[in-house]
């Protein structure tokens, strides 16, 4: 008779690590379409868990679920790359939610007044100059 163990939260990854990861048919499946784009093995599981990990730090940001839940993927909208090398034209994701790059289209007047510098009150004095 064997005993279950119980699920055990892993430790954070640490960087310059090898992880061993099993695959099974299904994972294999899913890496082989990653990779059909030219992308390596270690390319297409990091450009996988990049979306992944950018979809639950959005999520927590806007505090769609509560930090450490996974959220549920309700929609997506494919863009085609850039035809030219330079900044992505999508907003860059970190831990802090969206960060906007100046080449991010504006797709609404709310993203618009986001991008604008905070306007300075007017004191009815003129500048002063140095």
């Amino acid at each position: 008779m064997t005993t279950a163990k119980p699920t055990q939260r892993r430790a954070r990854p640490i960087a310059g690590t090898r992880p061993t990861v099993r695959l099974d048919d299904q994972f294999a499946r899913d890496l082989a379409v990653l990779m059909q784009t030219g992308d390596d093995l270690t390319t297409a599981m990091r450009t996988a868990v990049g979306i992944v990990a950018d979809m639950y730090r959005t999520a927590w940001h806007h505090q769609s679920v509560p930090v450490g839940t996974a959220p549920t993927l309700k929609a997506y909208k494919f863009v085609e790359a850039p035809p030219v090398p330079g900044p992505p034209s999508l907003p860059r994701v970190t831990h802090n939610g969206p960060m906007w790059t100046p080449s991010s289209r504006q797709t609404s007047t709310d993203d618009a007044r986001r991008q604008q510098p905070p306007h300075r009150q007017q004191t009815g004095r003129p500048p002063v100059r140095p």
